[in-house]
């Protein structure tokens, strides 16, 4: 009786493990900027799946994980890269419905990311909450079930942060063993877990304190205050016509005349899959390296739903304003060439250029100098909103050159 109970036990345990197991690794992707290596992305899902619409599901538990190589890497960066691509991958009604969400999610991003460190967004299917943790110690959690998808396809979406790195997370479980070892090699050391714990407990202490003063009963001028800052803000709509976001676009390619790169659709529905691939260095330009000024951690101005909002509104116009200036070189067409290439462009606030440098390109010249060329020709862009209040404006600009089939 005793060998039977205790038999049960260990399939009762057996269950509960399998019920509670984490989600399958379904693929790892590689991130470098300025022809190095920054982070490796992974994607884990319940069921493995090499097409987006499967990853999408929300009935299921997923989990996004990022494990940074790069010896430091600005979490401002990180997250302005992570909105960009939000901006461009997802409708305007979803940018709009989770621009409050944004704002807390921006939020968890202080100081800056080590060698080490392991970012960790999860996903539970039952209560539709993302929970995000860095080096195991959670730092935030946002009650929204379509939250987590909003950032997901920034990674899996029509215009990911390139090509490779999309395939790479979409290879359902296939992965390279030589990238999954370096991904399981990056581990955090015990000084930066106590510092992350340590954060964490400040931020606590402070949000706690925050909260006892807003209960106080407040002063007549304290009271204006709030009544001013709960007034409605002015709508985007004034400065920024609000764009359909999804029908970010430019015209087929057709042999055997110039034309500008196709930006394919997954589906109907969805934008354009622009593409960039992480390759060799620029013939025609050299990549810039990070400044220290890139690096330090102030806000602009202090984050809220609408300035996030302005800013990817902002940012899908940038784009579809340069896709109207890329010609296919003829050369390049030709000889059938494709490839990918993402820019740092920085403009003032009237639009004019200041500066262009590779992010990332592809093995052609041709195709890399046109890119080039395509965000030069498109200057002057449409001046920064009034809402950013900004003097500059830095946005990268994925370009893919693809012949049709």
């Amino acid at each position: 009786m005793k060998t039977t109970n205790f038999v049960i036990a260990l399939l009762l345990f057996a269950t509960a493990l399998t019920a509670k197991a984490a989600p399958l690794l379904n693929g790892l992707a590689l991130e470098q900027q300025f022809n190095k290596d920054q982070y490796i992305a992974a994607v884990y899902s319940e069921r493995l799946a090499s097409d987006a619409s499967t990853l999408l599901d929300n009935n299921m538990p997923r989990s996004l994980e990022v494990r940074i190589i790069a010896d430091r890497l600005s979490a401002r960066r990180f997250r302005n890269q992570w909105m960009e691509g939000i901006a461009i991958n997802n409708p305007g009604n979803t940018l709009t419905g989770q621009a409050e969400n944004m704002v807390t999610f921006a939020n968890l991003f202080k100081g800056r990311l080590v060698a080490g460190d392991r970012l960790r967004v999860d996903f539970a299917a039952d209560t539709g909450t993302t929970s995000v943790s860095l080096n195991d110690i959670m730092i935030g959690m946002i009650e929204d079930r379509e939250f987590f998808n909003t950032l997901l396809r920034a990674w899996i979406g029509p215009v990911p942060p390139s090509t490779d790195f999309r395939d790479g997370l979409m290879s359902a479980g296939e992965v390279k063993s030589g990238l999954l070892a370096s991904y399981e090699a990056l581990q955090p050391g015990a000084d930066r877990v106590a510092q992350v714990a340590a954060m964490v407990d400040q931020q606590e202490a402070q949000q706690e304190e925050e909260q006892q003063a807003a209960a106080q009963p407040a002063t007549p001028k304290a009271e204006s205050s709030q009544i001013a800052a709960a007034s409605p803000q002015p709508s985007l709509a004034a400065n920024i016509p609000p764009p359909t976001l999804a029908a970010i676009s430019a015209p087929a390619i057709e042999k055997p005349a110039p034309a500008r790169p196709e930006l394919k659709p997954e589906t109907a529905a969805a934008q354009p899959a622009s593409q960039p691939k992480p390759l060799k260095p620029t013939t025609t330009r050299p990549a810039a390296p990070v400044d220290d000024e890139d690096m330090e951690e102030e806000e602009e101005a202090p984050l809220t739903a609408d300035m996030i909002l302005a800013r990817q509104i902002y940012h899908s116009m940038l784009l579809r304003h340069t896709f109207k200036h890329i010609r296919y070189p003829k050369r390049a067409q030709e000889r059938g060439q494709e490839g990918s290439v993402r820019l740092n462009v920085t403009i003032d606030n009237r639009g004019n250029v200041k500066s262009v440098n590779t992010l990332q390109e592809s093995r052609y010249s041709s195709l890399n100098r046109e890119a080039l060329e395509a965000v030069e020709r498109a200057g002057p862009y449409p001046a920064t909103p009034s809402q950013l209040k900004l003097d500059e404006y830095k946005f990268s600009v994925p370009i893919t050159f693809r012949l049709p089939d």
